[in-house]
């Protein structure tokens, strides 16, 4: 599966000066008038901008992109255009960062930012650095995490294009993820593999259950271990039995997205009743 691949990359990977992930894969913002509002709301900062309806088909003019970054401690609007990036003005380059992207900075690129430099709070230890280049300017903070939704001009939320349930193993305390809307399945786990690829994910293995007609794709983070399963029916869930703090994570992250609407659950509807026989999850 080539395309398993193309998204984890071979395990032997040349090690760049900057290490960093891409947010905006299929969004991005308007690459004349971004129209930036910054506000501060208790610990966090909001951004709206507008998106680029003139490339990604899914958007119309007026549509904005609403971000927040949570428990946010310092940000940096800067004046840094395109053209000073790529004359060499900011303390990277093209060469190590691309420009005019949505990245987290894992590695690699110093926390001094340029003036004007807003601090909210001077405790910066565990911190998360994201950076956004605009046309003519330049937005980095630092912050817990961030919450991404992507809304029309009246302020509807758009790209739902997938919904899934949190919800308890039948007759267990253990959480899964079922999903309920997904189009075409082996178009959906791409995307899937692709979203949790960016969020510290790696591919482990992959099991072809000819038996049930299942395959287990099995990936890997710092936590530990979870699984991906789609059936004959193109059913498809995450499981962590031994891992619910991923599990918790990828919840939080299908949010993040912009593109998965979370379906609320009674857990009581996964409790067995005595006189039934046992149920696949």
């Amino acid at each position: 599966m080539k395309w398993l691949t193309d998204i984890f990359g071979s395990k032997k990977q040349s090690k760049r000066k900057v290490d960093y992930f891409q947010i905006t894969s299929d969004w991005n913002a308007h690459p004349v008038s971004p129209e930036i509002q910054l506000e501060i709301n208790g610990d966090s900062l909001t951004m709206e901008i507008s998106v680029n309806h003139l490339v990604f088909d899914d958007f119309e003019e007026g549509d904005k992109a609403k971000i927040t970054f949570q428990n946010c401690t310092i940000y940096s609007l800067n004046h840094c255009n395109d053209e000073g990036y790529y004359y060499g003005q900011y303390r990277t380059n093209p060469n190590e960062l691309p420009w005019g992207e949505f990245y987290e900075i894992k590695s690699g690129l110093d926390r001094i930012f340029p003036e004007p430099v807003t601090i909210m709070n001077k405790e910066q230890e565990g911190k998360r650095h994201y950076i956004f280049f605009f046309k003519d300017e330049t937005f980095e903070c630092l912050a817990d995490d961030f919450k991404l939704e992507l809304q029309d001009e009246k302020g509807n939320r758009k790209r739902l294009n997938y919904s899934y349930k949190l919800r308890p193993a039948y007759n267990s305390s253990e959480l899964l993820i079922e999903f309920v809307k997904i189009g075409d399945a082996d178009r959906f786990i791409e995307r899937l593999l692709d979203l949790l690829s960016k969020n510290g994910f790696s591919f482990d293995d992959i099991t072809d259950v000819w038996m049930n007609d299942e395959v287990w794709i099995h990936l890997r983070s710092s936590n530990g271990k979870t699984t991906i399963t789609k059936d004959i029916w193109d059913m498809i869930f995450i499981l962590g039995e031994e891992n619910q703090t991923d599990i918790k994570k990828i919840n939080q992250i299908l949010i993040d997205s912009g593109e998965f609407e979370k379906v609320e659950v009674n857990p009581e509807d996964y409790k067995k009743k005595e006189n039934e026989s046992t149920t696949k999850n």
